[in-house]
């Protein structure tokens, strides 16, 4: 199989002002990122808000997935969980409902203690699942901020464990530190950030983003630029993009705000972010995602 490459899309995931979670409405966005060009399909993970999901809701929507994506892409299923023996369960799950690959950060409510314990969390999920395996890396407070070097152990050490989803600060450097280690047992690195720094991380090697999916169209255009060598090009979308993500991030809810800009595109019919309610926009956060989503509506493809 060839190694995967390109935009890996993150589902977000919609909810009702009260919390409900619109389950004919995750279908709609596994199905639109995919439409848009997404290289992949990702879920639940950071921007899905998975850890205000319960487990009856993450093994139906893994299976929803896995069902909506028909093949098209590989479907990529989040199974972190607070212990070693929750990831188990949802690798299991993830393998059941057809799923291509896994991804998972250790756990982050108490966090493992020691390298061995790290190693012995991915090589449980690994063997219950049978998939390729990410590694998601990220700062406090949810994440362990594992070294780079723990990351390429691990790859070598457990051959499921395959690739990495870089996100620790400082996000640039951290890429480099696994990419320099020219492991073949690391078949690719991932950034995330909402491809904020896409055209450096490309520099730096990266086989891919993995980004929210309010704008998966145009993250798919800039990769495809990147990819063809057209660095002017992919500059300069990439800078009307950053004005959309700069608004998006002021706002109540951070970048999970970005929801309103699937509400906006008609993909979800609310921008609730669970547990926090409805999304509270004030007239200078819309004028600003106006202007935002004036400059980047001429790269949308669906």
């Amino acid at each position: 199989m060839e190694p995967y490459r390109g935009i890996f899309a993150i589902a977000n995931t919609p909810f009702d002002d009260a919390g409900t979670l619109l389950w004919d409405e995750l279908d709609t966005v596994f199905d639109w990122v995919i439409r848009a060009g997404a290289h992949g399909l990702v879920w639940p993970v950071m921007a899905s808000e998975f850890t205000s999901l319960s487990f009856p809701e993450r093994l139906e929507g893994t299976r929803r997935a896995v069902q909506v994506a028909a093949g098209r892409v590989p479907v990529v299923i989040g199974v972190a969980d607070t212990s070693q023996a929750g990831a188990v369960v949802l690798a299991e799950a993830a393998s059941h409902a057809g799923a291509d690959a896994v991804i998972a950060m250790p756990p982050w409510s108490t966090k493992l203690a020691s390298p061995s314990l790290v190693e012995g969390y991915y090589r449980a999920i690994a063997e219950a699942c049978g998939l390729p395996i990410m590694v998601q890396n990220v700062g406090p407070p949810l994440g362990s901020a594992l070294p780079g070097r723990t990351v390429v152990d691990l790859c070598e050490r457990i051959p499921l464990v395959q690739y990495l989803k870089e996100e620790k600060d400082p996000k640039g450097q951290s890429l480099s530190e696994v990419l320099e280690a020219h492991s073949p047992a690391v078949r690719g690195v991932f950034s995330g950030s909402q491809c904020m720094w896409l055209i450096a991380d490309h520099a730096r090697g990266v086989c891919g983003s993995m980004p929210a999916s309010h704008l998966v169209d145009v993250d798919v255009r800039i990769w495809s630029l990147l990819e063809a060598g057209d660095i002017a090009e992919a500059r300069r979308i990439h800078r009307d993009k950053m004005v959309l993500e700069n608004a998006v991030m002021s706002m109540r809810g951070g970048w999970l705000s970005a929801k309103e800009v699937l509400r906006r595109r008609g993909v979800i019919s609310s921008a609730a972010i669970r547990n926090l309610g409805p999304l509270v926009i004030d007239e200078v956060d819309r004028a600003e995602l106006d202007y935002a989503l004036s400059l980047v509506e001429p790269y949308f493809s669906v």
